[in-house]
């Protein structure tokens, strides 16, 4: 049998035909090998390609870590403003006894108090008890007594805490001067005391500068006059006298305990050296 001869343009045509399906067969295959090696699945297979998902593919770049702003700084509470303290007010010169408008702000020492009696307080004419006596009853003299007494014991004769009493100065009996005198006694010598009594003149009634404080003025001048005990000898102060007073006294001052000698005898030997005297007007 004889076979047909193909025509020369049917046999290149053939030629190319074949050519093209086995190029496609191929490019089909390599895409497929390409596509399953790739990273990326989904729609990208399937050939979906978008711009996002390209760029999500890529490894992305580490975020900047922000640093933490600087913790601010904490400010301090301001101090406390110092308060201010008020002046003291300063005191009035004409106010306070004790400053002086002339003596530049310094402390004028106190004058002590030196009462004098009366002008017209009767004066004895001398001093002798008996003068005394003859000016004021036996009953004037009690009464007055008594009187200073109620008040010693009311608590009504102030100054210091305490009043030295005679009953203190003569609980021991006497003998000659300071022998059996009690250690208690020898103690109050240099010590401030207050004293209650009344006066006994020594050499003058007016301008005294020293007289004798007796507890009773009665004894002296009707009764049995008091021992060497049981009087005390007042010493005025520097320029200071005073008059006779027949009211009682409340003396303040330094306590003295010393035997006063006088031609062999022992005279006293208790003295007070006065920095006040008042005289004590009862009503």
């Amino acid at each position: 049998m004889i076979r047909p001869t193909l025509d020369p343009v049917q046999m290149t045509m053939k030629t190319l035909l074949a050519t093209i399906v086995f190029s496609s067969l191929l490019t089909c295959q390599l895409s497929a090998s390409v596509r399953a090696a790739s990273p990326w699945s989904g729609s990208d297979r399937a050939g979906v390609w978008t711009l996002g998902s390209m760029q999500s593919a890529q490894d992305p770049k580490p975020a900047t870590k922000k640093q933490d702003p600087k913790p601010a700084t904490k400010k301090q509470d301001p101090k406390p403003a110092t308060k201010k303290q008020d002046p003291k007010p300063a005191k009035d010169p004409k106010k306070d006894p004790k400053k002086d408008p002339k003596s530049n702000g310094k402390e004028v020492k106190e004058e002590p108090r030196i009462d004098r009696p009366d002008e017209n307080q009767p004066i004895p004419t001398g001093t002798d008890p008996a003068d005394i006596a003859a000016m004021k009853s036996a009953e004037d003299m009690l009464r007055a007594e008594k009187r200073l007494q109620q008040e010693i014991k009311a608590g009504k004769i102030t100054g210091l805490d305490k009043i030295l009493p005679f009953d203190e100065l003569t609980s021991w009996p006497y003998e000659d001067g300071l022998k059996g005198m009690p250690k208690r006694v020898k103690k109050l010598s240099g010590k401030k005391v207050l004293m209650t009594g009344f006066m006994l003149p020594i050499d003058e009634v007016q301008n005294i500068k020293e007289f004798l404080l007796v507890e009773s003025l009665w004894s002296c001048c009707y009764g049995q006059p008091p021992d060497i005990h049981g009087i005390v000898r007042v010493v005025m102060p520097k320029k200071k006298t005073t008059d006779y007073f027949f009211d009682p006294l409340k003396l303040i001052g330094t306590f003295k305990v010393e035997a006063t000698m006088m031609d062999g005898y022992c005279v006293d030997i208790y003295q007070l050296h006065c920095e006040s005297l008042e005289a004590l007007k009862f009503k």
